[in-house]
């Protein structure tokens, strides 16, 4: 049939396919409950009804099949793909693989990392796990996915290592347990975590950090990675990049899902109950999912392969078998998403979650004496977003979305050996309201294709207090945020324009000016560029600034104070630790601690530079892609970095001798009244005298190592690679893959005078090496997956003295069946899967243990203490 002069409104997309179909007299073949719930854009111009269907399909995740006959059939597509329809899809049944954003690119909601509505710019790394990689990598929770990708590190705030680590003061705040996203490993205040692309409020003493653990598993459809720095397109925190959860939202039915796992020798076990219901009818949705998950704690009796004793003193600590590794948790979270069309051109959605965790763990402490510890902890978490979209003409839309969020935290601790103290009480409270308006669309053609254009204004409000039963008020603050922001992609190149060696060239731009109520304005610019010499390789780069505002927790600080203590009792802390001169003997020793004043927002410079290959010969594909990253962090909020991760309270005695080793004025020997007077002014509570300290005429020593201010710098340079292929193999496909980070360089610096400080391949630090490959074949509904992992070896340290840890190799084992949906019996719709974690049971190398942060005799960012842990699953679709 000749084309057809169509202009149909947006509708429902049953609608707008019958209109189509009898406009140009073509019968297009679609069932009712595909297209349920599903809106279509306007449809206009001299079209033929294929192109009719294919503009009306954008964004619907279904896709058009012409018949013999020439009827139009809709059915399910197998993968997002519209404007870039000649790549091979990126996910084969059965694999651990990822979608990239070419896969994405018709999505009418918008993609991570880009403003721009229905289309997602190439030039940035960007991953997309959907559903099925993250049920075939057997892990139970968000931080257990995000822990298995090379490009993120297992350090900053996490359950695995509540106290925190050395060299990462905000970690040591985290007292319940939570767990933060930390790619690069520039810590978990440099990720910036989303869910369905709006900001969440942060948790821990700091409010430093979003909870990824709060997030149920079972409710998410994908998690998106962009690993490039983001500040032009969400503002602050997108120093290392963005992780985005994005949640279920389309189902016609109902999924049950039972889930029981326990490692092989020891605990835990753990349990997970999941059940979704939805529905769908014209020009709307609505799905509701609840989700319980309950897991036994780990303890270090049940791992003595990590069992090198803690010490206090030098002797072992008392009771220190009965030291949590791994919390008792309780989670109960909850769902709810409704999408309703608004006559023919607007839509409205509604978001909300609930989850609420209970965490229980014992653990042991020693610096001058040993004690043995409970903690229980309750954290909640509500998110809303209300959203509503118009399209004001074929080619522009407007968007307004509300978005509210809370956490509450309730901490109790208590001391049982050597003497039962009463519980004391922790409370935190953080708030965040925020609203979005955008609006999208295309400016005019260019060869490539049209000038895609978005701009838009956000608003946003955060409260945080933070109260314990020590001091009333600890913490409290509140900020204001308004920004404006645009977005431009220019396609230079490409389609008819196309050239020997130039099949595409286009030209990114974004940018954002976010006006901060504390500490000012901030203007961060990204530019990319992506190059196609050919249709299967690309090649691209960008250059961008990010910044970090301090977190309110920081800027709210009300214990900024100094404590004065005998210098001898802070060598016992030290262990013993001789004096660097004799004539401090009997002195006193003055330590700050505390957030200083007139903090600065962190800021990053990043470099990205990559190429991609991509082909299909039909029965057989390949994907390929390598990405070079340069950051460079400056003036990184933490207390002062410390040679070999050593105390801050240590800085004395290294200055003594190696007085560059620390910023001018961090370590002061005999100060003058003056400079004493000085620095107490700064403080905010009173002077404290500690365990016989004489008083300010005594002290010999003033240290500021400890005090958290924009000091440190980090620079990082690292390479990402990964690989897939696949073929038809007999009745199926087989398939195989690998994806890596080989981190070049990582080293901290406290200033431009100070000796930089190596921490790559060093004690819970990252490791210059780290692998995720697989093989796998999928046959009908039967799929199996083997994968490995391996984690180079390192050293504790950089010494000639620093102890060998050896490197990791842990495979992993995915099975499923899926039983046919279209045929009737009670197995219909019925999916039965076998995972088995570190298949081999094995342990991870032996580290020495730290007394002063709680950790065993592992490493608690590189590895996992669970060893083999096997689970199984059944769901059930009706």
């Amino acid at each position: 049939a000749p084309p057809e002069t169509l202009s149909i409104a947006a509708g429902p997309l049953g609608d707008v396919l019958s209109e189509i179909s009898l406009r140009t007299g073509t019968p297009v073949i679609f069932a009712e409950d595909l297209v349920a719930g599903r809106r279509a854009p306007p449809v206009s111009g001299t079209l033929s009804a294929a192109e009719a269907v294919g503009l009306a399909l954008a964004g619907s995740g279904l896709e058009v099949r012409t018949g013999e006959s020439g009827a139009l059939r809709i059915v399910a597509a197998a993968a997002h793909s519209q404007l870039a329809a000649d790549l091979p899809v990126r996910r084969r049944p059965g694999q651990d693989p990822v979608q990239e954003e070419a896969d994405l690119r018709i999505d009418q909601v918008t993609v991570t990392g880009t403003s721009l509505r229905g289309f997602a710019p190439e030039s940035s790394p960007l991953l997309v796990f959907d559903r099925e990689a993250i049920r075939q990598s057997g892990v139970s929770s968000t931080e257990e996915f995000l822990r298995l990708q090379p490009q993120t590190f297992g350090g900053g705030s996490s359950e695995y290592s509540p106290l925190g680590l050395p060299g990462d003061t905000n970690s040591s705040y985290n007292n319940t347990f939570g767990s933060g996203a930390n790619l690069r490993g520039l810590g978990s205040g440099a990720t910036l975590t989303l869910l369905n692309g709006r900001r969440l409020a942060p948790t821990s003493q700091v409010g430093d950090f979003v909870d990824i653990s709060m997030i149920p598993l079972s409710a998410l459809e994908r998690i998106d990675v962009l690993s490039d720095g983001a500040s032009s397109i969400y503002g602050g925190d997108a120093v290392a990049g963005v992780v985005n959860f994005v949640l279920r939202d389309d189902l016609t039915g109902g999924e049950t899902t039972a889930r029981y796992g326990r490692v092989t020798s020891g605990g835990p076990e753990e349990a997970r109950l999941s059940q979704s219901l939805g529905a769908s009818w014209s020009g709307g949705n609505i799905l509701g999912a609840v989700e319980y998950y309950t897991r036994d704690r780990l303890t270090l009796a049940d791992r003595p392969e990590i069992g090198r004793p803690l010490l206090a003193g030098g002797e072992p600590i008392p009771g220190a078998e009965a030291f949590d590794l791994l919390p008792e948790q309780t989670r109960t979270s909850g769902i709810v998403s409704l999408n309703q069309d608004v006559g023919g051109a607007a839509s409205v959605s509604f978001t909300g979650v609930y989850s609420s965790r209970s965490s229980e763990a014992s653990s042991v402490a020693g610096r001058a004496s040993a004690g043995t510890f409970t903690n229980d902890a309750d954290s909640e978490l509500i998110a809303l977003n209300l959203g509503t979209d118009v399209s004001i003409s074929p080619v522009w839309t407007t968007s307004l979305d509300v978005t509210y969020s809370r956490v509450s935290n309730d901490d109790a601790t208590q001391q049982l050996v050597p003497v039962v103290t009463s519980e004391s009480l922790s409370e935190t409270l953080s708030e965040l309201w925020s609203a979005d308006a955008l609006i999208n669309g295309t400016l005019f053609d260019l060869p490539g294709g049209p000038v895609r254009v978005a701009a838009g204004g956000h608003l946003r409000r955060e409260d945080f207090s933070n109260w314990n039963d020590t001091v009333g008020l600890d913490r409290e603050d509140s900020r204001d945020v308004a920004a404006v922001f645009a977005e431009m992609h220019l396609p230079l190149i490409g389609g008819e324009s196309a050239l020997p060696g130039m099949e595409r060239l286009e030209l990114n731009l974004s940018g954002r000016l976010d006006d901060y109520s504390d500490f000012g304005q901030t203007t961060n610019p990204k530019v990319g560029l992506l190059w196609a010499p050919t249709g299967d390789l690309k090649l691209r780069g960008t250059y961008s600034t990010s910044f970090s505002p301090p977190p309110l927790g920081r800027t709210g600080d009300l214990r900024r104070r100094g404590v004065v203590y005998p210098i001898a009792y802070v060598q016992a802390a030290l262990g013993g630790l001789p004096l660097p001169d004799p004539s401090l003997a009997g002195t006193d020793y003055l330590l700050a601690s505390g957030t200083a004043g007139n903090l600065d927002p962190e800021t990053s410079r990043t470099w990205t530079f990559g190429a991609d290959f991509d082909r299909d010969w039909g029965d057989r594909s390949l994907s390929a892609s390598l990405s070079y990253y340069d950051i460079a962090f400056e003036g990184r909020l933490g207390t002062t970095p410390m040679p070999l991760n050593q105390s801050p309270i240590a800085a004395p005695f290294i200055a003594f001798g190696t007085p560059a080793a620390f910023p001018a004025g961090t370590v002061i020997f005999n100060p003058s009244p003056a400079e004493l007077e000085a620095l107490i002014a700064t403080f905010n509570q009173p002077l404290r005298l500690w365990n016989g300290a004489v008083g300010l005429e005594n002290v010999s020593i003033i240290n500021t190592a400890n005090l958290v201010r924009n000091l440190a710098s980090t620079e990082t340079r690292g390479i990402d690679l990964r690989l897939e292929y696949d073929r038809a193999f007999g009745p199926g496909r087989v398939s195989a893959g690998a994806s890596g980070n080989h981190i070049l360089k990582f080293s901290q610096q406290a200033t431009e005078t100070t000796v930089p400080v190596e921490t790559l391949n060093t004690l819970r630090n990252p490791v210059d090496l780290q692998l995720r490959g697989w093989i796998g074949y999928a046959s009908g509904g039967l799929s199996g997956n083997l994968f490995v992992n391996y984690l180079d070896d390192y050293r504790t340290d950089n010494t000639a003295g620093g102890e060998p840890v050896g490197s990791w190799t842990t495979f992993d084992l995915a099975m499923s069946y899926r039983f046919d949906e279209d045929r009737r019996g009670p197995l219909s719709g019925t999916a039965l899967s076998l995972s088995v974690r570190n298949l081999f049971d094995r342990a991870p190398p032996a580290v020495p243990t730290d007394a002063v942060f709680r950790m065993a005799g592992y490493d608690a960012a590189n590895a996992s203490p669970m060893l083999r842990f096997v689970a199984v699953e059944i769901s059930k679709r009706f």
